[in-house]
């Protein structure tokens, strides 16, 4: 088993990684709440679920390696007697997508592969049509009140749950000091932006806070938050070769100057941040009061992207090992382990969200990382406000999903931003790729 020291994001600033791992190193015994075993934890969890395992060997397969993986597979073998977890990591020095996903697809089709497989980087819906994944609805229960419910339905397909996240993170906006008053009560759209570009002329809509929002990420963030009115993954169908993608392109282009870095002295409008919890986001502990959402449409039904980020489990149904994968799973998402300081973004488990919010707020305010003014009352409006952004989510990004739509669609977007076709030729050279593609 390759062992490495899993990479933090790298859009962390200096202070928050040494703090980061500062808990990777000491918190793993101090920080897990409690010392009861995992039955104990989760009593009111997966009471329906399939016998509990007591042993046996598992595999699990994944893209990269992951401190929480390693962390978890030590506790559930020192939880249960006689049971072992080994983890094979495929990531290789150049994190070769498309060969990870090759060979996974190559095993599971030839009836062989690990267990448990990491599905982060693999078109999954292809091998849950051939039978490939085992479904695990009536196996894993996701009580709505223990868990974020919607981001764990995100992954329903056909009517049934093949993929469990684990931990998830987003992205949220606000208005710098200067354009407060232009803040919108919970989202802003393409048409927000629209108006604000023909209101403040030159001034550049976003900061460029370490990834920007040039006319290609805006163009593919609103292609994902409409997902499923352009793809039909489960009818096997695109429809991209009409009005709504069209516009879609024509809009972001319309506003191309005002999607420009800023330069050095211009304040941006629109502010960018990354929220892993309650008590951090990318740019550290900050008051989420005044933050909000892009979405595709206006109104409570607007759609908005979380990224499931790390290990994305299913189970081979290849496997002779089905309930130990699936009570590992289990293990995966329970309080104690989903409480674990390795796990970097917010838990998917609800009780761990809150807990994992603390203790980090804890640290950051013992190491003197946390705003003036910035209490424990802050911090418990800061949850209120995460869970109802939380709760607005309904798409994952593709580029933890399926690689292959992401880079048909980005290819035929970039050919149009660069002027080398028309709106409609590359809207219906898209919907040929991806009928082609999605029928393979």
């Amino acid at each position: 088993m390759k062992k490495k020291i899993l990479p933090l994001p790298l859009i962390l600033p200096l202070q928050i990684y040494l703090l980061l791992l500062l808990l990777l190193l000491v918190a793993p015994v101090a920080l897990l709440p409690g010392c009861g075993t995992y039955a104990s934890a989760n009593t009111n969890v997966n009471t329906n679920a399939d016998t509990v395992a007591t042993g046996g060997e598992l595999i699990v397969a994944s893209f990269y390696d992951s401190q929480f993986l390693h962390a978890a597979a030590r506790k559930y073998e020192e939880t249960y007697e006689g049971a072992k977890v080994n983890i094979t990591i495929y990531e290789g020095e150049d994190k070769d997508t498309f060969k990870y996903s090759q060979v996974i697809n190559t095993a599971l089709m030839s009836g062989l592969g690990e267990d448990i497989i990491d599905v982060s980087r693999v078109p999954w819906w292809k091998l849950a049509d051939k039978n490939k994944l085992l479904g695990l609805d009536g196996k894993i229960n996701i009580a709505p009140e223990a868990y974020y419910k919607n981001i764990m339905d995100a992954y329903i397909y056909k009517g049934n749950r093949y993929v469990v996240p684990l931990c998830f993170s987003f992205e949220a906006f606000s208005f710098n000091g200067a354009y407060a008053d232009e803040e919108p009560t919970r989202h802003i759209t393409i048409e927000t932006l629209l108006k604000l570009a023909d209101k403040y002329p030159g001034t550049p809509l976003f900061n460029d806070s370490g990834f920007g929002m040039g006319r290609m990420t805006l163009a593919y963030k609103l292609f994902e938050m409409s997902f499923g009115d352009f793809v039909d993954i489960e009818n096997k169908s695109a429809n991209v070769d009409g009005d709504q993608f069209i516009s879609l392109l024509k809009n972001v282009q319309s506003i191309s100057g005002s999607l420009a870095p800023p330069n050095i002295g211009q304040t941006p409008l629109i502010r960018q941040l990354v929220l892993y919890s309650p008590a951090m986001s990318h740019v550290g502990t900050v008051d989420y009061e005044n933050v909000f959402l892009l979405t595709d449409v206006a109104g409570s039904a607007g759609q908005s992207l979380f990224l499931a980020s790390s290990f994305l489990p299913a189970v081979n149904a290849n496997s002779n090992n089905t309930k130990l994968a699936i009570d590992f799973i289990r293990f995966l998402i329970s309080d104690e382990i989903q409480s674990s300081p390795e796990l970097l973004y917010c838990p998917v488990n609800r009780k761990a969200a809150q807990t994992s919010a603390e203790l980090v707020f804890k640290e950051l305010e013992l190491g003197g990382y946390v705003p003036d003014g910035f209490g424990s009352g802050s911090l418990a409006r800061n949850a209120t406000k995460f869970d109802e952004l939380a709760e607005r989510l309904s798409s994952y990004e593709l580029a933890y999903a399926d690689v292959f739509i992401r880079d048909f669609v980005m290819a035929e977007m970039r050919r149009f931003f660069q002027g080398e076709v028309s709106a409609e030729q590359a809207a219906k050279s898209l919907q040929s790729r991806l009928n082609t593609y999605l029928n393979e």
